[in-house]
């Protein structure tokens, strides 16, 4: 298992603040200059670059921008795309010969960074401070390796952490989870898991797009959506089994009112899932995802698959099951995994 957690360089001095402000230009454009003579070469098959272009940087921090150019590259390729790529990022994969981490140190910050070989011999150490995410993973094994991040004028710096997943466990119960807009989840069980996320999605839609306002009602909802998440115990369950919504937005311009596509865009679904995927590693549970068409339709009781059915929040049937529409179509989701039958009825 590989998990981030990024910390704030936000409390380092301005003459350091300023290192990092001088070299980012620079290593941007040495990405981009291995960028063009990768695509000159059509090299997309190496391992490394041995090339030197003409910098200031080190020969390593040439090999380090050489090697994230490559990646560039060949992710374009992969992705059928005939044009040569352009590097405008702030975001770079620094390894342990740029890198030295400290933590627990005898002052007033848990954790100092120093960046060093650089070139021209800069290097600088960086104090940051332990949050309750970072810390979350104080049993786990820290990589060597880091990325250093600039926003919008802001540094920080993302560091990974391993370790391996448990087995998954081979009794339990099977439980099927319905993610919707107006209820962010709900189990088979009828556990309920919302904080509030509607009113939120709404506060989005007002907001000017890129102000900071925006941004913040982004940050609430990505909050809200942990929150939420993290009632969700799984201690005792074998396997959980989610709809896969890749795409469930695509094309809802026009087929829906624009008021509520507004607010239907600020829905992070993949957010879900991802944290849904996380949690179930760690806990050995199989998490496993189901083709979602016609769960709100299906009858969870007799199976019978009826558009009508479905009016509102209410799932009415003719076979006398009546309850919560999400409720039902989080049943039939319980039905399709892996230690469940492969078909409803």
């Amino acid at each position: 298992m590989i998990r981030r957690s990024v910390l704030s360089l936000s409390n380092a001095n301005i003459g350091k603040i300023g290192l990092l402000n001088l070299i980012t230009p620079e290593m941007q454009r040495v990405v981009n200059l291995y960028i063009d003579i990768l695509w000159e070469q059509q090299d997309f098959y190496s391992k490394f670059v041995t090339i030197r272009v003409d910098t200031w940087l080190s020969a390593r921090m040439q090999q380090c921008l050489g090697k994230q150019a490559l990646e560039i590259v060949k992710s374009q390729r992969k992705k059928k795309k005939k044009t040569k790529p352009i590097f405008n990022g702030t975001a770079f994969n620094l390894d342990s010969r740029f890198v030295n981490l400290k933590c627990n140190s005898n002052n007033s910050f848990d954790i100092w960074i120093r960046f060093s070989s650089l070139g021209n011999k800069l290097s600088a150490w960086f104090p940051a401070k332990a949050h309750k995410h970072f810390n979350k993973f104080k049993d786990w094994t820290k990589s060597k390796s880091i990325r250093l991040i600039k926003k919008e004028n802001n540094w920080f710096v993302e560091i990974f952490f391993e370790k391996l997943a448990p087995e998954n466990k081979k009794t339990g119960k099977v439980i099927g989870v319905d993610l919707g807009y107006k209820k962010l989840l709900i189990t088979s069980e009828n556990q309920i898991l919302d904080n509030g996320l509607e009113q939120v999605y709404g506060k989005i839609s007002r907001k000017k797009q890129g102000s900071i306002a925006f941004k913040k009602s982004l940050i609430e909802r990505n909050n809200l959506i942990n929150q939420s998440l993290n009632g969700l115990n799984l201690s005792n369950v074998k396997e959980l089994i989610c709809e896969d919504l890749k795409n469930v937005k695509y094309k809802s311009k026009g087929k829906i009112r624009k008021k509520f596509n507004s607010k239907l865009q600020r829905w992070s679904y993949v957010q879900c899932l991802d944290k849904l995927s996380h949690m179930a590693e760690e806990s050995g549970t199989l998490f496993t995802k189901v083709n979602p068409a016609y769960t709100s339709q299906k009858c969870s009781r007799c199976g019978v698959i009826r558009k009508l059915n479905r009016k509102g929040e209410i799932y009415k049937c003719a076979c006398g099951n009546i309850m919560d529409a999400d409720l039902n179509a989080s049943k039939n989701i319980s039905f399709m995994g892996v230690y469940s039958p492969h078909a409803l009825y």
